[in-house]
């Protein structure tokens, strides 16, 4: 901003509510909701409807294409929530991912030999710490009629009516079919299931969901760099993609990061720039 940019920011901040050096902001409330999301904006918060991970583009492109200052460079932070914990993807990549089946990694039933006390207690194992209704999308009422499966955790208590209570009816009559088919298959099976078979089932719950919600951030992305094609800002446009390391995708049993193992230990950082980087350039230094 002081060299001269105009700049924005939008999507998932995280971290305080007031953004610096930024001519125009809508940031999430912490880690924001996916259904209906708040936004944090310089004019006051404001409720959109409509699926975050839509939304965030929506507002960046919005901002480019009409808002942005076009006699000045400029610096956009263009920041996605998903694929944050509680995954609930857009009702049409719900449908079409719970129908999906993912390979399961061969260390998906890990005894941990040979390790740490950590590996063996963190609460990050698919079985015992994945949960049926914040995660795996299970209504709190089937648990109840199957006389609460689960032990119910405080913090986790509203969980599934978190996000889904943001819902309105016509986004409601879009999830419901696939809750539906969800919860009548775990409240007629789960009873006779045994460990292995829900280690099993757990697995490729988290999946569908997970990567249901990347699959909308792979077509944001998408749609940003399309709209930096069409409108001839690709060029002069330095991009820079980075986030999290992912999540453990039931290797070892786990879900969640922050271990130093293989799979969850990397950091994407991927830059385009047609002037100065050559594609498919490869940097390994720090």
């Amino acid at each position: 901003q002081k060299a001269g940019y105009t700049t924005a920011m939008f999507g998932k901040l995280h971290f305080g509510n007031n953004p610096k050096g930024v001519d125009d902001f809508m940031i999430l409330p912490g880690q924001g909701n996916y259904i209906n999301p708040d936004f944090i904006t310089s004019k006051g918060d404001t409720t959109i409807t409509g699926y975050v991970t839509d939304l965030i583009t929506d507002f960046a492109i919005e901002w480019l294409d009409k808002k942005r200052a076009k006699d000045k460079p400029f610096m956009l932070m263009y920041l996605h929530k998903a694929p944050h914990r509680p995954w609930w993807p857009r009702p049409d990549k719900f449908k079409e991912f719970t129908k999906k089946t993912f390979p399961e990694p061969t260390t998906l039933f890990d005894d941990y030999k040979n390790r740490g006390t950590a590996a063996k207690t963190a609460e990050m194992n698919l079985l015992l710490h994945m949960m049926y209704s914040h995660d795996s999308k299970i209504r709190p009422e089937t648990l109840e009629s199957m006389g609460n499966v689960e032990p119910v955790v405080p913090e986790f208590k509203n969980s599934f009516y978190g996000p889904y209570g943001r819902a309105n009816a016509e986004q409601r009559a879009l999830y419901d079919p696939v809750l539906d088919s969800i919860n009548t298959f775990f409240k007629a099976n789960w009873p006779g299931m045994t460990d292995v078979e829900k280690m099993k089932w757990k697995y490729q719950r988290y999946m569908q969901d997970y990567l249901a919600t990347i699959s909308s951030v792979d077509d944001n992305v998408g749609r940003m760099l399309d709209y930096l094609d069409e409108s001839g800002l690709a060029e002069n446009t330095m991009v820079i993609y980075t986030c999290d390391q992912g999540f453990y995708l039931g290797e070892h049993g786990w879900f969640d990061k922050r271990f130093m193992y293989e799979e969850s230990f990397r950091t994407p950082l991927v830059m385009r720039y047609p002037k100065e980087i050559k594609p498919g350039t490869t940097i390994s230094k720090l």
